[in-house]
């Protein structure tokens, strides 16, 4: 990027505080047209803050924002709009109900006639728009019949009809399978390319070194650093991130291999998995790689009694039925789901509840709830696990991804499980967070579990203790930790 590209927007020491939180402190940060701009930084740095007094939902405190070198006041999301300021969060704000075309033009229907909506061009023009953006998508289909991929590029379809210069994406990746985040870079690089600036949020460091001109770190609320992205390293961002060194970690290493926990023989699914095998051992933190679509979540989907199959499966040696998750957590096996927020939690229940749902035999009787144990209990977990909450009544959907995460693990320790299972167990959570989630892996292997862990990230992979390589329904191999990396994982996975 050219340094000498016009600058588009300016904030200066901005600050914003809620009661008795200082959110931001002296905060600057600029974009420029045709540069992506990436913010970074732990959850509670201010990054969203940061983002919606830029958006006009929050208004700053101290400092001032420039935009095209004259002062503005955001006060309202409608003034950012008429600014040419788009923001896609990760929650994204398409009505399901009307159409590809109508989600585009939404509140900004051309009409034929006062009060008459010109359907003909409307339609036309999101044809162009996307076609533009190299897309062709049905504009007459109802958006809530589309994935989370065609969503997002509807999204910004609206952003650039509506002439944005600065694009604001919010984790836009976290959601996608990988060949939706290909397409999707692509498209962030092309709408760079035409002139746009692009403020990239993300946890995903390998994206920010892809694409990103310049990084600006946030942590606790200050801008720590802003830094051309060719003048960083990996190491040197996760360090200003998380004010300490993040060192490479080992998942596992305390394997007993003469102890067979878990053995799988012969598994099958009716319409992908194929006759396959495995053990696990004591103290292993065995992991499965490979492409979405390969098999990694049906297999252990299939193992936690949540999909039919046929296998002949032992535990410690011993035949084991396991024809429902009932039957599984009976056995001490405990599978945290890829999508934590649908399928692992109870968003509306509090900190508490999400974690003691698990043991309501400990501290119920004839269906009276020992209030006073299960607090007691919730406090030793959430000290345990380091576990952050305002207090154990918290709301579970106000946490970070990495506190929700811990709800989960802490609901499967206090069963006492032998065997956990995490599919994407850091998805959407930062690196700080994402170390502690390593760390209390390794504390439960130490203590005699054993982890199963998959993952789209190959580097969470290559640190486990073995990898079993998925394809079309199979392993199609096994790789020891000391012959790991990346090229070798990769040529199997494809």
């Amino acid at each position: 990027m050219s340094h000498d590209h016009k600058l588009l927007l300016e904030m200066r020491g901005i600050g914003k505080n809620f009661p008795g939180v200082k959110a931001l402190s002296h905060v600057d940060f600029s974009i420029r047209a045709g540069e992506i701009h990436a913010l970074c930084g732990e959850n509670g740095a201010g990054k969203s803050t940061m983002m919606k007094i830029l958006s006009g939902i929050y208004h700053p405190d101290e400092g001032e924002i420039l935009f095209e070198s004259k002062a503005v006041h955001i006060k309202k999301p409608d003034v950012a709009q008429r600014l040419g300021i788009a923001i896609i969060h990760q929650e994204l704000s398409l009505v399901p109900e009307l159409t590809v075309a109508e989600n585009i033009f939404i509140g900004d229907y051309p009409q034929l006639l006062p009060g008459i909506v010109d359907w003909t061009r409307m339609k036309n023009e999101a044809v162009h728009v996307l076609k533009e953006m190299g897309f062709d998508i049905d504009v007459d289909q109802a958006v809530g019949t589309m994935g989370i991929a065609k969503q997002q590029i509807v999204e910004i379809a609206k952003a650039l009809h509506r002439k944005a210069k600065i694009v604001i994406l919010d984790e836009p990746t976290a959601p996608l399978a990988p060949q939706d985040v290909e397409r999707l870079i692509e498209l962030v690089i092309k709408i760079k390319n035409e002139g746009l600036g692009i403020v990239y949020i993300s946890h995903r460091l390998p994206e920010v070194f892809r694409i990103s001109d310049r990084v600006t770190v946030l942590k606790d609320g200050q801008n720590v650093a802003t830094i051309d992205t060719k003048d960083l390293t990996r190491d040197q961002l996760i360090k200003l991130m998380v004010g300490r060194e993040v060192s490479s970690m080992r998942l596992g290493a305390v394997a007993k291999k003469e102890v067979k926990v878990l053995s799988v023989a012969g598994l099958q699914t009716p319409d992908l998995l194929q006759n396959v095998n495995f053990d696990l051992h004591e103290g292993e933190v065995l992991g499965i790689a490979g492409l979405v679509g390969s098999g990694r979540t049906e297999l252990v989907r299939a193992i936690f009694g949540a999909d039919p199959c046929t296998a002949e499966i032992k535990l410690f040696g011993k035949s084991l039925t396991v024809k429902s998750p009932r039957d599984a957590i009976k056995q001490g096996i405990a599978l945290l789901p890829e999508d934590r927020k649908h399928q692992g939690l109870i968003l509306g229940m509090s900190a508490l509840e999400n974690m003691t749902i698990s043991g309501l035999d400990e501290f119920s009787k004839f269906g009276i709830v020992n209030k006073k144990k299960e607090q007691e209990d919730g406090e030793t977990l959430v000290k345990k696990l380091q576990v952050r909450v305002s207090g154990l009544s918290q709301e579970t959907r106000t946490l970070s991804g990495g506190n929700q995460q811990k709800l989960i693990i802490a609901r499967w320790l206090y069963k006492n499980v032998k065997i956990l299972i995490f599919d994407e167990p850091t998805r959407g959570i930062d690196v700080g967070a994402k170390a502690e989630i390593y760390n209390l892996i390794n504390q439960f292997v130490k203590e005699g579990g054993s982890a199963i862990v998959i993952s789209s990230e190959l580097p969470e992979v290559l640190m486990c203790d073995r990898v079993l390589v998925m394809a079309r329904g199979r392993i199609v191999k096994e790789i020891p930790h000391e012959e790991c990396s990346e090229e070798n994982v990769i040529q199997y996975m494809l």
